[in-house]
């Protein structure tokens, strides 16, 4: 019998030579022979079927948990099944039998790794992907997401918990990255993974640079959520450079949504009044983030950074979270020091439009009790201990100290 080497494989399957490693080691090659850390490959064994990604003119299904919702076809439409199916589903579906193409692909695209991660080659390379594709990652992943329980099942009989175990063994726990790490999720400026902390589920986020310090403004920022009286998803300092947000939701009984579903088309670019319009229930509630967004200069705050909780009686809106992009979490001492002279002018933005001062403005001029909202009866000192408790040193202890006090200020004098 006649051999070839995985390299010559990899050029004939048109894969690389690491993804035909893998697959030898997992045993999806016929016949294929280890000699010391290489491999011998009859040459005519048959690539092996990636069972990850779909084959071409399959038929899928979109399922929540086990039970199927919807059809997805080989062009990806969606004809849903059960458009009803519970609250979390009709928001998705807002009462639509059908979805296009183009309407699956941003469902996925808002629970996939998003492109701008920074290290997005590594995550792509680990994936067996050489260029960002939201179709071929979900179909990777199978568009499992802890928010909920909707994922893409290549067949009627697959589950949901067999299901994630696989993708998590094949794509996550098995892969090894460029330098011979084990695989965790990074994402942007620290790198996350899905655990539970003191019996609380959650994510550990632990930093990947030495010059940010967002899981510093993590812990403060939820520290001074309590003092205000503005519900927050904890977040715990589990050592230096690692901190644990937990989440505040059964996932056996509720479910997120972002408030990016709740859109249907154009949006104006006063993003406060898009969420007033959409949910004028949760005026106060939305006032309240903007007032502490404004107090902690939260820089990130987005409408997938934003959830409404879905139960069994009804909605509420759901505690902040993802607060680590704050407090100059990656300012120098002069970015810092520019910002504390003149915090009108370095108040950060939120939506296209607009910062969080001039929505504050505009939340007076609507009558809304802004003073009242938050328990800022806070001392120099309270403050300055919530952020040493933090971490806080140095430039960005001084500056997240003196903008905390002349936000506050600011806001008691409106």
């Amino acid at each position: 019998m006649t051999y070839i080497t995985t390299k010559q494989a990899a050029e004939k399957w048109g894969i690389s030579d690491r993804r035909v490693r893998l697959l030898c080691a997992e045993g999806k090659v016929h016949n294929a022979i280890k000699q010391g850390r290489s491999y011998k490959i009859p040459e005519d064994a048959p690539k092996p079927a990636d069972g990850r990604i779909k084959q071409d003119g399959s038929t899928r299904f979109l399922k929540w948990s086990n039970d199927v919702i919807g059809i997805i076809n080989s062009a990806n439409a969606v004809t849903f099944t059960s458009p009803f199916y519970n609250e979390v589903v009709a928001l998705y579906t807002k009462g639509e039998d059908k979805w296009t193409p183009e309407q699956f692909h941003e469902f996925l695209s808002e629970r996939v790794v998003s492109r701008d991660r920074r290290d997005i080659e590594r995550i792509l390379f680990r994936c067996g992907l050489s260029h960002y594709d939201v179709l071929q990652i979900a179909e990777i992943t199978r568009g499992i997401h802890p928010k909920d329980l909707l994922w893409s099942a290549h067949s009627k009989d697959e589950t949901l918990d067999a299901t994630m175990t696989a993708v998590f063994d094949s794509v996550f726990h098995q892969r090894i990255d460029l330098v011979g790490d084990s695989l965790d999720t990074p994402e942007g400026y620290n790198i996350k993974r899905y655990g539970v902390y003191e019996g609380q589920y959650g994510i550990y986020k632990q930093r990947i640079s030495p010059l940010t310090t967002d899981v510093e403004s993590e812990v403060a920022v939820y520290l001074l959520a309590e003092r205000f009286g503005v519900p927050c998803c904890p977040a715990y300092r589990v050592n230096k450079d690692t901190v644990f947000s937990a989440f505040l939701y059964d996932f056996s009984k509720e479910y997120i949504v972002h408030f990016r579903r709740l859109f249907e088309g154009a949006r104006s670019d006063n993003e406060y009044q898009n969420l007033i319009s959409v949910r004028p229930q949760y005026r106060d509630d939305i006032a309240r983030m903007i007032l502490l967004d404004f107090i902690t200069r939260q820089d990130d705050r987005h409408l997938s950074n934003i959830a409404i909780k879905m139960t069994a009686t009804g909605e509420s809106f759901y505690p902040l979270y993802d607060n680590g992009r704050s407090l100059f979490y990656e300012d120098t001492e002069e970015m810092v020091n520019e910002a504390v002279s003149n915090p009108v002018k370095c108040a950060t933005t939120f939506g296209y439009t607009g910062t969080y001062w001039d929505y504050i403005k505009e939340m007076m001029i609507n009558d809304i009790p802004v003073r009242a909202l938050l328990d800022i009866c806070i001392t120099r000192d309270e403050i300055a201990e919530i952020l040493q408790t933090a971490g806080f040193t140095g430039y960005r202890f001084d500056g997240a100290l003196a903008w905390i006090e002349q936000a506050i200020k600011m806001i008691r004098t409106l």
